[in-house]
């Protein structure tokens, strides 16, 4: 199923499969897109040139905010732990017209540890829903930030967000909140808080 996102200026086009199942114990929404990740794509359209910047998605799905950063001009390295999501998201990039050399597909699972570059933003969209996963994740956002880098985070503002984020600051991270109401027709009408975490 193919949907054209009008993003502001500028319109994405994302695919994703039709019948998905499931496998493994894991809760995961890759296949679908969230009214968060389309606040955190408008949010990096909207903000700096990325020409030159690394930049991760964490839990990419189908890729979007990582497009999103693409057309901005980032080296991106997408990853997921599901290879689907991964496969979609490379389409994803090519049917967007995107240079597929500035992009690179990770599989990675934040309960395994694994020596990963560094990247001067890492982005993600309604990937701390878990209690169970914020500690692996954690390390990961400490090994994986470079030094004056920054986080982006979209969520809505819940307890497990809370708790996400308050484990940060502990840790010496430093946070601004913006709430974000961008809304596009057929999706929810939520009320997203793009999380902007610094060390």
């Amino acid at each position: 199923m193919e949907r054209l996102l009008k993003l502001g200026n500028r319109s994405v086009r994302i695919t994703a499969p039709k019948n998905v199942r499931e496998s493994g114990d894991r809760i995961s929404f890759w296949w679908g897109v969230t009214t968060a990740s389309i606040n955190l794509t408008r949010r990096i359209l909207d903000g700096d040139d990325l020409t030159g910047k690394k930049v991760l998605e964490l839990g990419c799905g189908l890729g979007l905010s990582g497009i999103g950063a693409l057309i901005k001009g980032a080296d991106v390295t997408f990853s997921d732990y599901v290879p689907e999501a991964l496969e979609c998201t490379a389409r994803n990039v090519t049917m967007n017209a995107l240079d597929s050399n500035k992009a690179e597909f990770l599989s990675l699972d934040w309960e395994i540890p694994v020596k990963v570059p560094q990247f001067d933003l890492i982005i993600g969209a309604e990937i701390i829903y878990d209690y169970f996963f914020h500690s692996s994740l954690i390390r990961l956002i400490e090994q994986a930030l470079a030094p004056g880098g920054r986080i982006l985070l979209a969520d809505r503002k819940r307890l497990v967000v809370e708790r996400f984020v308050g484990r940060l600051l502990s840790r010496g991270f430093v946070c601004k909140e913006d709430l974000s109401t961008f809304h596009i027709g057929g999706f929810p009408k939520q009320e997203i808080t793009i999380f902007e975490i610094t060390r």
